[in-house]
């Protein structure tokens, strides 16, 4: 074979190979591998938005013989942005579930977003801000579990884990008349 002729062989070989590079197949290939990295970064974004909020020292309180319950801990905002909080939801799919603040001594509704300030905490507590589940069909008893995600300004889900169910007394909470609230005459 003549020098040309090795030559016109590469030319031809490498034209091939490039045409091959445009085909369909490969091109759905690289369609898919666009869609798989657009799907990487939406979880490394979702696992990134866990870390930045966490919720330590998380109970729920036992609920014997009552319909509702509520949940304690500290959320800590490790970012450098405010992380507004607009609901929640937790594995017990209770039918009512409100973010609870207290004022001048009255557990009433939160009438505003959560929001957990950049680099700082915000503490649930008896007698303070907890979420609260109400009209529970099913009782969680003392070292359950339940399974609690936060509803983010903007309409992202942030899983905070698993959260252990203890017996608790009562706190401070002052219920006055929860008409509407389907808490009529109950302790908390």
């Amino acid at each position: 074979m003549s020098k040309i002729s090795n030559i016109a062989l590469v030319g031809l070989t490498v034209a091939g190979l490039a045409l091959a590079g445009c085909s369909p197949q490969n091109q759905n290939d690289s369609t898919e591998s666009k869609a798989d990295a657009t799907t990487s970064a939406a979880e490394k974004s979702s696992s990134a938005a866990a870390e930045d909020l966490t919720f330590e020292d998380a109970v729920v309180r036992a609920n014997e013989d009552k319909d509702m319950t509520a949940i304690f801990g500290t959320l800590v905002n490790h970012s450098n942005a405010d992380v507004t909080i607009t609901g929640f939801s937790t594995s017990l799919n209770a039918k009512v579930n409100q973010m609870h603040e207290t004022v001048d001594g009255k557990m009433q509704e939160m009438s505003s977003p959560l929001v957990v300030k950049a680099g700082e905490s915000h503490e649930l507590a008896p007698g303070g801000d907890h979420f609260m589940l109400m009209k529970m069909d099913n009782q969680i008893a003392p070292g359950e579990s339940l399974n609690l995600k936060v509803e983010l300004e903007g309409g992202e889900e942030l899983d905070l884990g698993e959260i252990q169910t203890r017996s608790m007394p009562a706190g401070d909470e002052d219920y006055g008349d929860m008409a509407g609230h389907g808490m009529e005459g109950q302790d908390h």
